[in-house]
């Protein structure tokens, strides 16, 4: 009895740790499927396969969003705009432009003879990755985890990946050759049209309006981010399939992957320095410090999966752009991860270095003025002391 009572344990803590990092553990797999037999994958190769498990993952994306907490951080709008300001322009355009400025080998081949990081489009991966807005479910979850801020990061979700499906692709569109994006821009638009901002309208829609299917995704709501996941893999497993189908990744060497973690660590690390600094100048409090720690500094899978398959073969091969994103979620989850105890136990003061916010200065103003009108009423009164001492009569 007792062993089956173990065993049925250990059956649950396996579902669970699979359900836990089921992306990760799918992706492996889809790596390891693509590379040992590439045929399937690349008979799935043509662009409306990709699309349409792009419109579905939107769709349950529409379902799930969550508008109605945008109505109960009116106490925090101030917090909010920093934090979608901050998601969607600083921690894109300041690593953007560092990325862009490294060494990667060039598709018109002006990098011969020069030392470089591998094929230029995992530097687009890169670039594009951090062009993304804030992730949807993990980044709240953290946050949670840390006791930061709920409603303010969901709103900071929401709003970020609204805004993220049209800013995104103007924003890596910066960094890109600006011909190759202005030849397929209309068809590019389509693309992202159909394939993202529709579905999460309609999904939105489809929610709002009926009941029944809000009760549904809340139930199932695990279930329906799994199917997403299996989505983003699919798509995984078909760019990458198509790649080495062709030969591609026999332009990528063992140090060029290496290299390429040590850029989207250090990238991540920049991002978290970025949202601490402006945490530090807007004196935030410990809950919205873990918001922009947690969830402004990491950037979703989903959309930059989405974009990378739609953008037009003349940017680069698909598979290479994808590489850098799907290395890059799962290390911002384990970078982060070991921040949640430590903003879990910060103390709950707001979070600053004197002097260096408006605040901070109109209080040590103020604190001068205090110390200095002490120290002179201070000085008076001993003065005065010294002069009753010296004048007996001046007491009376």
């Amino acid at each position: 009895m007792l062993g089956i009572l173990f065993q049925c344990s250990n059956s649950v803590k396996i579902k669970e740790f699979i359900l836990k990092h089921f992306l990760i553990i799918t992706e492996v797999i889809a790596v390891v499927l693509a590379f040992a037999w590439p045929l399937p994958g690349s008979k799935l190769s043509n662009s409306t396969v990709s699309l349409c498990i792009v419109a579905v993952i939107f769709f349950f994306t529409g379902l799930k969003l969550k508008t109605d907490e945008l109505k109960s951080v009116y106490r925090a709008v101030d917090v909010v705009i920093i934090c979608c300001v901050t998601s969607l322009v600083i921690t894109t355009l300041i690593p953007g432009y560092i990325v862009h400025q490294l060494p990667f080998d060039k598709k018109d081949g002006s990098s011969n003879g020069t030392f470089t990081f591998g094929p230029d489009e995992l530097k687009l991966g890169i670039i594009l990755f951090n062009c993304a807005p804030a992730t949807i479910a993990t980044g709240i979850i953290m946050v949670t985890g840390a006791e930061g801020d709920v409603a303010v990061a969901v709103a900071v979700s929401t709003i970020t990946n609204l805004a993220g499906c049209f800013l995104t692709p103007l924003l890596f569109s910066l960094f890109v050759d600006a011909e190759a994006m202005k030849a397929d821009s209309t068809k590019l638009v389509m693309k992202l049209g159909l394939s993202l901002i529709l579905p999460l309208f309609v999904g939105k829609v489809v929610s709002v309006v009926f009941a029944r299917v809000r009760e549904v995704v809340k139930v199932h709501k695990r279930k329906i981010g799994l199917v997403q996941s299996m989505g983003i893999v699919i798509i995984l497993w078909i760019k990458l399939s198509t790649s080495i189908k062709k030969g591609t990744f026999e332009l990528i060497a063992l140090t060029d992957i290496l290299i390429l973690i040590g850029i989207i660590i250090a990238c991540h690390l920049l991002l978290l320095l970025l949202n601490f600094l402006v945490s530090v100048s807007f004196c935030f409090k410990r809950i919205h410090l873990s918001v922009m720690l947690l969830l402004c500094s990491q950037k979703t899978l989903v959309l930059t999966a989405a974009i990378a398959s739609a953008l037009p073969d003349k940017i680069g091969d698909p598979a290479l752009i994808l590489l850098p994103c799907f290395i890059a979620h799962p290390l911002q989850m384990l970078i982060d991860s070991f921040l949640i105890q430590p903003l879990k136990k910060s103390p709950h003061f707001p979070l600053c270095v004197p002097g260096f916010c408006a605040k901070c200065r109109s209080s040590e103003g103020d604190e001068t003025d205090k110390t200095e009108n002490n120290q002179t009423n201070g000085e008076t009164t001993a003065n005065n002391a010294v002069y009753i001492a010296e004048n007996p009569s001046a007491s009376v």
